[in-house]
């Protein structure tokens, strides 16, 4: 084992003086631009869920959108899980609402099947399987 020998820390003259000449860079003069995280719905999907005055609509439509946002390939249409609803705080029956309100705004397409989580498709957004 070598030991540490506080010499083979010191610098130079020549060192200092090189130091000297070339100035440390500055930091930069304004913090780096996070990542802004938005929902962009259309707007005939946004009138229908503030009519129905329903407001865990809302919170499905953006779980929706998340859960395709999250999708590393981005599939349309969005297989809706608990876990993904557990997010925004939706029961069983207000999911089965919401679904119903979000089908007759005419923005989304909802294939439902027994014991399965159904499948959501947004209509503004292209089909992938």
């Amino acid at each position: 084992m070598k030991m540490i020998d506080p010499k083979d820390f010191v610098l130079s003259p020549e060192e200092i003086a090189a130091m000297k000449e070339s100035p440390a860079k500055s930091p930069p003069s304004h913090k780096p631009a996070r990542g802004i995280e938005f929902f962009k719905f259309p707007k005939a999907v946004l009138i229908a869920i503030f009519r129905a005055n329903y407001m865990p609509t809302l919170a499905l439509a953006m779980a929706v959108y998340e859960g395709w946002y999250r999708d590393f390939k981005k599939r349309n249409p969005v297989k809706l899980t608990s876990a993904l609803l557990a997010e925004f705080g939706i029961s069983r029956d207000q999911k089965y609402r919401a679904l119903k309100i979000l089908e007759q705004s005419g923005q989304f397409l909802v294939e439902r099947s027994p014991r399965r989580n159904p499948l959501v498709m947004m209509k503004w957004k292209l089909q992938k399987d």
